[in-house]
């Protein structure tokens, strides 16, 4: 065993490890030799900052609150990334910015996804309760721009805002699960997550259509002032952890700011290199190119900085090697890549090949968001009760590759029944996957300082990147698969629709669905027919990223859901432990902070992390 006394260096950081020191069992790096293992004692570590994870957890009324709280703002952000869709066409016209339509999405993605580690480290930093009131803030502050917006760039600017508000959000809303909630009650939490998360994302399309037709589009945004705001106030009445130690200008100097200014600038410039292939610039053009290789290069620096050299990296080494944990986060890369690209795509699927407008389109997802909203609940259930994890990950990462391509065979006249068989198994694949990779990614977080909150942004940040990449590569492809196959089809066609079709910019057309309405019927169905090649195109894109998600969960842990949170921590049990084999070390503020310890096979000063107190 080994003893970090955590008082080592207290006065020089400020920071408040905790008041003695603690006695934390090897972490192994490798599966349970016996297949889905139950551990009989489970810790999980403290957050560093002088709390203890005991006194976070809330119970009664208070948790109840505190819940309705963070899954109201997690319901505003998710709302967000689709009640855009049916305010483009209004607000391309009003702002005569077609050009630039792309970016209402676009920016709201990139600053939520490039940003989540960064919020996971403010949230151990400044502790959980001020990083999310911090995010709802600015959350709440870019959705105003957007409703006050007089321009296009005003409103993308708004949007960029309010993408950074967000990040924060859903970071925090998976960190303060962890929170106040202990593991073995932790399934049903994640589940609402998930279910929160996908009646959100359908019901944007039905809300978004209601305000644009009815009211006006500005009221896409301003509803997210009175219920943010409502649930800014329960969050601060019911979210009261003990105080953080340490004032703000020490900690202010555990931010990895090169760090983040490297994963930021690299990742943006990657997505834009996307976002502008085969829409602004040929994919082979001198932008494109310098792009996706600048970004590429600034991005490897990135992990290389963080892994190696960086004091206080944004994502610790600890937490990246346990391959378990990394492998959960993979899986929700690609499942929520392939999620987001078939929520968003079927929504055109329907508004423009069955000509249904914003409302009708998010009543005809609901097959897949109710078979997301049961399996969730069902499958947080039957976790908590037998305790199994990774069967639950591989069925539902299975069931989501099988829905995946059974959406390619979506066709112009598919009949309702279709329809909602295709649909359905994509529901029930993420259903049972989203919880099952968080809690087994979880059950192995290293035991240091922060382990937890680390293992869980370090998800949440693959997670994030996968859907904010899987949006841009399908904005891409169903993009470049209208324009590639538009013209050649349109040579082939009579003359008299050929000169119909002269009087439009086909390349708009995928972006004013209103217009397509206008068009005679022979018009409509030959651009119909190209719209749909585009979409199926994006669906066989889905199913890479479903491939993803099935390696990821192969590779995740065996280990069983812990039946109690928190190992025992007496001291009669703690001088049994420390006197057996034990090494007592003495770990500066850098460990605590994200140096794992080693199991008892490994000598302390292996960790590359670790600096050690003087001695």
């Amino acid at each position: 065993m080994t003893t970090v006394n955590s008082n080592k260096r207290d006065s020089d950081d400020g920071l408040d490890r905790s008041s003695h020191a603690q006695t934390i069992p090897p972490v192994s790096d490798s599966a349970s030799p016996e297949p889905f293992a139950e551990e009989k004692k489970f810790f999980e570590s403290d957050a560093g900052d002088g709390t203890k994870r005991e006194d976070m957890y809330l119970h009664g009324k208070a948790l109840a609150l505190c819940l309705l709280s963070i899954y109201f703002c997690l319901f505003l952000f998710a709302l967000d990334q689709t009640i855009i869709v049916t305010l483009l066409s209004e607000v391309g016209n009003k702002f005569k910015g077609f050009d630039k339509i792309g970016w209402l999405g676009s920016g709201f993605l990139f600053a939520m996804a490039v940003l989540v580690a960064f919020w996971g480290k403010l949230a151990l930093l400044f502790g959980r309760k001020y990083t999310m009131v911090a995010a709802i803030f600015l959350f709440e502050a870019g959705s105003l721009m957007c409703a006050l917006a007089d321009s296009m760039n005003v409103l993308i600017g708004g949007r960029v805002l309010a993408g950074v508000g967000g990040g924060g959000i859903q970071t925090l809303v998976f960190i303060l699960i962890t929170e106040i909630l202990p593991i073995h009650k932790r399934p049903l939490g994640m589940a609402l997550v998930g279910s929160v998360f996908a009646v959100a994302s359908v019901l944007g399309p039905l809300i978004g259509g209601a305000f644009t037709t009815h009211v006006t589009w500005r009221w896409c945004f301003y509803i997210n002032l009175p219920v943010g705001g409502l649930a800014l106030v329960l969050f601060c009445w019911t979210f009261n952890p003990p105080k953080a130690k340490g004032s703000a200008r020490e900690k202010l100097r555990y931010i990895d700011y090169f760090g983040t200014m490297l994963l930021t600038s690299g990742l943006v410039m990657i997505l834009v290199a996307i976002t502008l292939g085969g829409r602004d610039y040929p994919w082979h053009s001198g932008a494109v190119i310098s792009l996706f290789t600048i970004g590429g290069i600034i991005t490897i620096a990135f992990f290389s900085w963080t892994f190696k050299f960086a004091k206080h990296p944004l994502i610790p080494w600890g937490i990246a090697k346990v391959y378990q944990t990394t492998a959960a986060g993979v899986a929700l890369f690609g499942m929520f890549g392939y999620f987001m690209a078939s929520l968003l795509y079927l929504t055109i699927y329907f508004q423009v090949i069955h000509n249904t407008d914003a409302w009708h389109s998010g009543l005809h997802l609901l097959p897949e968001i109710v078979a997301v909203v049961i399996t969730s609940m069902i499958g947080g259930i039957v976790v908590k009760k037998t305790t199994y994890i990774k069967p639950f990950a591989i069925a539902g990462a299975s069931i989501g590759f099988i829905g995946c391509g059974l959406l390619t065979l979506l066709k112009v006249d598919s009949s309702n029944h279709e329809k909602i068989g295709y649909m359905i198994p994509v529901g029930i694949g993420i259903g049972l996957q989203m919880q099952s990779c968080l809690l087994g990614g979880q059950v192995t977080a290293p035991k240091f300082a922060g382990g937890v909150i680390f293992a869980t942004s370090w998800m949440n940040f693959l997670r994030s990147i996968g859907g904010a990449l899987a949006a841009t590569l399908a904005d891409a492809t169903y993009t470049t698969s209208f324009v590639n196959k538009v013209g050649p089809a349109l040579a082939k066609l009579p003359q008299s629709i050929q000169e119909e079709l002269s009087h439009y910019d086909l390349r708009k057309l995928i972006n004013s669905y209103g217009v397509i309405q206008t068009m005679s019927p022979e018009s409509q169905a030959f651009i119909k027919k190209v719209i749909m090649d585009s979409i199926r195109n994006v669906f066989y894109m889905n199913l890479g990223f479903a491939v993803i998600s099935t390696v990821g969960v192969i590779f995740t842990t065996n280990k069983r859901l812990p039946t109690a949170s928190v190992a025992p921590r007496d001291e009669d049990e703690t001088k049994g432990e420390t006197n057996n084999d034990s090494k007592e070390v003495d770990v500066d503020d850098d460990v605590a902070h994200h140096a794992p310890l080693e199991s008892n096979t490994e000598s302390a000063s292996s960790v590359r992390d670790t600096e050690f107190a003087s001695k």
